[in-house]
């Protein structure tokens, strides 16, 4: 038995869990005298439930029976009571449980603690009963399935403890443990990302509706960063879409559908990453001061990226269950440093190379090449102090207990990131929105009068001279160039869009 609350929140990952509904498929049972959480439910109370369409809240012990792995133990498990599933809430978890003593005997029903000797031994208030401190527990018995179901009265945190209070243990348990709330199955901690996707959805539809628009408009002027601001708005619609369809098949099933899952956290951590390193090779100059990036560089963008898909990987799928699994603060920080770790070295690069670029084009006088990424430098500062205040207060409510922080809690784990993204991707739209002159911003090439190529790889642009911009070329100026080969940009583009 664990002697600490720390024990209380390590339990076993992906074990037997599928949404509210924790199933046993042939589980051993406890060693004798032994007590194992499990699992933790979010309910609702009725009157408290966000949404009231189907009832009462419930609870249920399903189909639940152990039985003997030797035959020859028959006799003896068949009137066997000391195996139990109880569900208690978290909040008065260790006022009812007592570490040194959580197995009753005959002293205690003498006592008038208990009304069973080797049952689980739970400190009530004088006079209460077992639904006056929302307790529910539930005898399993040898070969014979029973099923119970339960009023949910109270809204809050419920822990699932397996126990064993007598002496057999060569058994085990099958069957199942469901909590319903009057809306679905879906916790109540992960309700209210349901209707938060559904609407960021709608958000990246008018999105990529605006930035179609814009593109069709002038498609003439298209260069290769707003193609890639495109792919970027259809990962961000593909990530909203699969998160609202995953929370919805899980409120109705009451499964985790582990297909669309993976794929909702996949689309999340590449559209992550790809927003990222866009960022990252516009900072470098890639299409702006040069026509591609280097392979030294390239390859340290492809490894960056590789190492953040796998990292953000595992950091979004213990995110995704550390409160049903009530996950240690140890293990969850163990997953998410090294993706902040990351972060830090990915914007730590992106700061540096913005940096440099908006010195060279301050010495080259291309102003408004300038004022572009000085205002992307703004809205990334922006950006990244207020996800960082956001951040601070997460590892703050972290030492706050689960029954206090569950009913906001995702607004800062999911909600405030996905807010911010959206409004840097608005803003950022808003700087590379196409119109009739974007090619200013694309790196070109001329020819000189001579007819022969000339190369600017120091980033002058075609409408700009030595002494600085000439605002005022005609249109058949910009006619001219754009007929240009698309072929200098090819090897940048293609190494960028392997990541």
């Amino acid at each position: 038995m664990c002697r600490s609350a720390w024990c209380l929140s390590i339990v076993l990952l992906f074990r037997g869990a599928a949404g509210q509904i924790y199933t046993f498929e042939k589980v051993p049972l406890p060693e004798p005298r032994s007590l194992h959480t499990l699992y933790a439910f979010y309910v609702f109370s009725h009157q408290d439930a966000p949404e009231r369409t189907l009832g009462q809240p419930m609870m249920r012990f399903h189909n639940l029976m152990f039985t003997a792995n030797d035959p020859a133990d028959a006799d003896k498990a068949r009137g066997y009571t000391g195996v139990q599933l109880s569900i208690l809430p978290y909040r008065s978890f260790w006022k009812l449980i007592q570490p040194d003593k959580f197995c009753s005997n005959a002293e205690d029903v003498q006592a008038g603690r208990a009304k069973e000797a080797n049952k689980l031994l739970t400190q009530k208030p004088l006079g209460s009963s077992d639904d006056d401190v929302n307790l529910y527990s539930h005898t399993v018995t040898f070969d014979t399935a029973t099923d119970l179901p339960l009023r949910v009265n109270s809204t809050g945190v419920y822990i699932l403890v397996f126990s064993n209070c007598g002496d057999f243990k060569d058994g085990e348990v099958s069957g199942s443990v469901i909590a319903k709330n009057s809306y679905g199955f879906l916790p109540g901690n992960e309700y209210y990302k349901m209707p938060f996707y559904g609407w960021l959805s709608i958000a990246y539809c008018a999105l990529a509706s605006v930035w179609m628009c814009l593109s069709l408009r002038y498609w003439r002027e298209l260069f290769h960063i707003q193609y890639c601001i495109a792919a970027v708005i259809l990962l961000g619609l593909v990530e909203a879409f699969l998160q609202w369809r995953f929370f919805m098949d899980w409120n109705e099933s009451g499964l985790r559908g582990r297909f669309v899952f993976v794929l909702a956290i996949l689309a999340t951590v590449v559209k992550s990453i790809f927003s990222y390193m866009l960022v990252l090779v516009a900072s470098l100059g890639w299409g702006v001061t040069r026509p591609y990036l280097d392979q030294p560089t390239i390859l340290k963008v492809q490894g960056l990226s590789f190492l953040y898909i796998v990292l953000d990987f595992v950091r979004e799928s213990a995110l995704s269950f550390r409160n049903s699994h009530s996950l240690s603060i140890a293990f969850v920080m163990l997953c998410l440093l090294p993706v902040a770790l990351l972060n830090g070295i990915i914007f730590y690069w992106i700061f540096t190379a913005l940096s440099s670029l908006i010195e060279v084009l301050a010495e080259r006088k291309q102003v408004e090449k300038l004022i572009l990424f000085q205002r992307l430098w703004k809205i990334l500062v922006a950006a990244l102090s207020l996800a960082s205040l956001s951040l601070l207060y997460q590892l703050f409510d972290l030492s706050r207990s689960i029954s206090q922080r569950w009913h906001y809690q995702w607004f800062f784990a999911d909600g405030v990131s996905h807010i911010l993204f959206c409004m840097v991707l608005a803003a950022i739209m808003f700087l590379w929105a196409p119109h009739t002159n974007s090619q200013r911003y694309a790196y070109k090439q001329v020819e000189d009068a001579d007819g022969e190529t000339s190369k600017i790889t120091g980033g002058k642009d075609v409408w700009a001279d030595e002494g600085g911009l000439d605002e005022e070329e005609d249109d058949s100026f910009w006619a001219s160039t754009h007929a240009k080969p698309w072929w200098p940009y090819s090897r940048g583009y293609i190494g960028f869009m392997w990541v």
